[in-house]
């Protein structure tokens, strides 16, 4: 029989074999009951294995058996949270959004591959996934405990890409049928794909177990790592093999505690120790299982030795390790206890990860309100700038005041104005009758000096919540350089804004007018006249005392245009037809600011943020644990 190291064939000379030990008491984590009956041993253990021949094998049908209510119930629970995790999404960019990804979509894969299908045949196989650092020994480990070689193992890393499960004969139709890991495809042959799940039996095993041959917890594979978490959470039992070299490495410690949180149950292996280093490194392991309240996992610590002529551990070095899995598969009661404990442990630790996935759900919604909220106000001031343009005269400087000036007369018209209100009409409509232009300079003018405010509070207004997006982490990830200014259209749109207003002011004056004497004697210059005077009116507000020449003259202006308008429709009248014109104007200025904010608010709005998914996910997360608590695996509702 040829002889080579284990696992590396480059290895020096062998060492002399040591006898493994079992440190700690390996009934200790998988709860063996007191009163353990054993079963007869099984049969002689043949070294050749029995493996699929044909790439497809209609799967053995398995009786339906009605669950009982409580698991029923649990599973519609489950599968509830399963969907509210899947539709739970996190768009924006968070510190939390992230994990929270990841974590949901590790939760839905549980669900899917180990819970679901666990929870409805709690009596299947017990699945021991063999997990653990590259090169230490995995493989071979398998192949040594069903005494057969199933699994390749080789010096070239990665030597697992795709997983390789192993279980007795009569076991086959369990795991053939897809409800555990139902992503990967079932397959009889060796292959590179990580998709696949090879499956192959071993009459050595005793029924009721089978070890799952996981990828490299920390390959240079990315996908292989992913599978492996993937295959760890479908663990009933999670046997971590590493070795003396590799045992203190953080990958590995990362994932034990994962396990941990989540209640698989878990025993390990410590590979390839030297003889004269066994004591002090288990101890050493030992110490820090304890520091991570994994002192009760049962270890195992195998020498270094060499392999036979099949590339096996002899039996006498494996025999503690090959004996402990003899009597949990010969053992019902003990294999329920297994899956019992690591099924209530994973249902447990959903509700702690769902409330983290709640609180980045929350994240985002805070996220995306403050995001909006930043629009708002940014548009906001906008607005209210124009409001307080109206009010203080200041659009009624410059060109506006020397166009109403001149429309209007500046000499014995505004100086006799006061007292010759009652002829105001016959003068309005005879002075000027056949002189359009000057009314229409000061359309004009007005039409530009309002124009002109509102691109300037719409650019002030964009710039406002570029700088406040860019703040936000989310609202950075968002942007992009067009929405620091106004949109290309904007001065056409602001144009026809006041055009129309204009329009609409007249008409409006048309309107009230349409009874009165004037309009039949001025015809539709005294409409127009009447119009800018309630434009000019708009534009200001009486209460308001500025100070400066110019200021000065814009009162008296807005004096005159009040007198104007109060000799044709009376003093009540111009105040409500001021009002309905700032009202109006106001209205159009807001649906034009609203259009500009919709550029930013429409970014959140098209991420597809649902901001209900954290409510529901404390609900969902919640019907679980009612549900958990009822059925009582472990034969407590803790």
């Amino acid at each position: 029989m040829s002889r080579q190291p284990h696992p590396d064939p480059a290895d020096e000379a062998p060492t002399e074999a040591v006898e493994p030990v079992a440190e700690g008491d390996p009934d200790t984590k998988i709860e063996l009951p007191a009163d353990d009956a054993k079963a007869d041993e099984p049969a002689d253990q043949p070294t050749v294995t029995e493996t699929l021949s044909e790439p497809e094998i209609a799967p053995e049908p398995v009786k339906p058996t009605e669950p009982p209510a409580e698991v029923t119930r649990l599973a519609e629970a489950l599968s509830g949270l399963r969907a509210t995790i899947g539709g739970a999404s996190y768009p924006l960019v968070m510190p939390s959004a992230e994990d929270a990804r990841r974590i949901g979509a590790a939760l839905v894969a549980q669900v899917d591959d180990y819970l679901l299908p666990r929870l409805a045949r709690l009596d299947a196989p017990l699945l021991v996934v063999v997990g653990g650092s590259t090169g230490a020994g995995k493989s071979t480990l398998v192949n040594s405990l069903v005494r057969a070689p199933v699994s390749t193992a080789g010096v070239l890393r990665p030597t697992t890409r795709s997983p390789v499960l192993v279980s007795n004969p009569s076991d086959l139709a369990w795991f053939r049928q897809g409800q555990l890991l139902p992503g990967l495809v079932r397959t009889p042959e060796s292959s590179a794909d990580p998709r696949t799940l090879q499956i192959v039996s071993a009459p050595a095993l005793g029924a009721g177990l089978a070890f799952l041959d996981a990828p490299d917890i920390d390959s240079v594979v990315e996908g292989n790592r992913r599978l492996a978490a993937q295959l760890l959470a479908a663990a009933d039992l999670w046997l971590f093999v590493t070795t003396a070299a590799r045992y203190a490495d953080n990958v590995p410690w990362e994932l034990l505690t994962t396990a941990r949180l989540r209640g698989t149950v878990i025993a390990l292996v410590l590979d390839r120790v030297p003889a004269d280093a066994a004591a002090e490194i288990s101890a050493h392991l030992r110490e820090m299982l304890a520091a991570r309240n994994l002192g009760a996992a049962p270890l195992f610590v195998l020498p270094e030795t060499t392999l036979d002529g099949q590339g096996l551990i002899a039996e006498d070095v494996i025999g503690p390790l090959h004996d402990w899995f003899k009597q949990l598969a010969a053992d019902a009661n003990a294999r329920s206890a297994v899956v019992r404990q690591t099924l209530d442990g994973a249902l447990a630790a959903l509700g702690p990860a769902v409330s983290g996935l709640a609180d980045a759900a929350d994240d985002q919604a805070v996220a995306a309100r403050a995001l909006d909220e930043r629009v708002t106000v940014a548009y906001r001031n906008a607005r209210q700038t124009v409001v307080e343009g109206l009010r203080d005269g200041r659009l009624l400087r410059g060109e506006v005041l020397a166009r109403w000036q001149e429309f209007v007369g500046t000499g014995e018209f505004m100086r006799t104005l006061e007292s010759r209100v009652g002829q105001l009409r016959d003068k309005l409509v005879s002075a000027i009758t056949g002189r359009p232009l000057p009314g229409r300079n000061l359309q004009t003018a007005l039409e530009s000096q309002l124009v002109t405010l509102l691109r300037g509070v719409a650019t002030d207004a964009a710039e406002q919540a570029y700088s406040a997006w860019q703040a936000h982490p989310a609202g950075a990830a968002l942007l992009e350089p067009s929405l620091q200014r106004t949109s290309t259209d904007l001065p056409q749109r602001a144009d026809r804004l006041v055009r129309d207003w204009q329009q609409w002011v007249l008409g409006l004056v048309r309107e009230q007018s349409a009874e009165k004497r004037v309009v039949a004697r001025g015809a539709a210059y005294a409409v127009n006249g009447a119009g800018l005077a309630v434009m000019i009116a708009v534009f200001t507000s009486t209460a308001f005392i500025p100070t400066g020449l110019e200021v000065a003259a814009g009162v008296g202006t807005t004096v005159a245009a009040q007198k104007v308008l109060e000799a044709v429709f009376g003093d009540q009248a111009i105040r409500g037809l001021a009002n309905r014109a700032r009202e109006d104007l106001l209205f159009r200025v807001g649906e034009l600011l609203d259009a500009e904010a919709g550029r930013y608010t429409e970014r959140t709005a098209a991420t597809g943020l649902d901001t209900a998914p954290a409510t529901d996910l404390r609900r969902a997360a919640a019907e679980v644990e009612i549900a958990r608590a009822e059925l009582a695996l472990t034969g407590s509702a803790s």
